[in-house]
Order: C-alpha cells, then sequence, then structure tokens
C-alpha cells in the first residue's frame, strides 16, 4: 500500500502530503507530527506575513528610494 508523508516546502512554506518516494531533501521539509497515512490530506497553505511576499521591487510603485529621499535634506 502506498505511504503519503506529510512535508513543508522550503520555497513557500506550504504542507502538504506527497509520496514517500517523492521526497526530496533540497525541495522539501519533513513534518514529523504527522505519521505516514494511505491516503493524502488536505494542503495546509502558509499564510501571514512572508519576507518574499512583503518586499515591492525598486521601480514598482509603492516602492521607495532611499538615495532620492536623502538628496532633499
Amino acid at each position: 500500500m502506498a505511504k503519503f508523508i506529510r512535508v513543508e516546502s522550503r520555497v513557500t512554506g506550504h504542507q502538504f502530503d506527497i509520496h514517500e518516494e517523492q521526497f526530496d531533501e533540497t525541495a522539501h521539509k519533513r513534518v514529523k507530527r504527522y505519521p505516514p497515512v494511505s491516503r493524502p490530506r488536505r494542503t495546509k497553505f502558509r499564510v501571514g506575513n512572508s519576507p518574499a511576499l512583503s518586499v515591492s521591487p525598486v521601480g514598482e510603485e509603492g516602492a521607495t528610494d532611499v538615495a532620492s529621499n536623502s538628496e532633499g535634506d
């Protein structure tokens, strides 16, 4: 019988079940508090303050340019 394990994505932080043969140490982090199961569970999406999501690139609307602010002093 196929075994699914709970993992967390290293990129997004989402938790989901994958087949144990698909586990990749570089892409996933094993969540040990969940035992292996025969059918995959629902995905738990990461929500909240993520540094990658809250940083706006320079030149985009709403981004501030530190150099232009210091010239006016």
